[in-house]
């Protein structure tokens, strides 16, 4: 399976995953989207498998008020040895534990990653500050 098409397909399941639990819950659409702050329409549209370029915020804020997890478990030895080499580098340098590094190599924006450890450090520092935020 290409990436695209993997990607595709782990959007369309976290789509299901989300109205699945979302009707678990007895929550209605407008309920689920006061909650996580978007509108009825754009809850639909990722219910359905329409809206596929969530921000890392909302997917998860979804996945916490629902109780999911954003994606499968990865398994470390194949993602590791698949991590970009500016990541590499950049992992190293900072000596992050490894699920960050994980973390990190999931993320993708508009379908690319950072090309230089320079901007895997920015965007570290970024996602740490939203988080210590929050």
């Amino acid at each position: 399976m290409d990436e695209l098409a993997q990607n595709e397909f782990t959007q369309n399941e976290f789509a299901q995953r989300v109205r699945d639990r979302r009707v678990q819950e007895g929550l209605s659409q407008q309920e689920l989207a006061d909650r996580i702050g978007i509108s009825r329409n754009y809850l639909s549209q990722i219910e359905r498998g329409q809206s596929t370029n969530l921000s890392w915020q909302l997917r998860e804020r979804l996945a916490s008020v629902l109780g999911l997890k954003t994606a499968p478990a990865p398994t470390p030895t194949t993602e590791l040895s698949d991590l970009p080499p500016s990541l590499v580098e950049f992992a190293q340098k900072a000596n992050l534990p490894p699920d960050d590094v994980l973390m990190l190599a999931r993320l993708k924006y508009r379908g690319q990653q950072p090309s230089s450890p320079e901007k895997w450090e920015l965007l570290y520092n970024v996602i740490r500050m939203t988080v210590e935020r929050s």
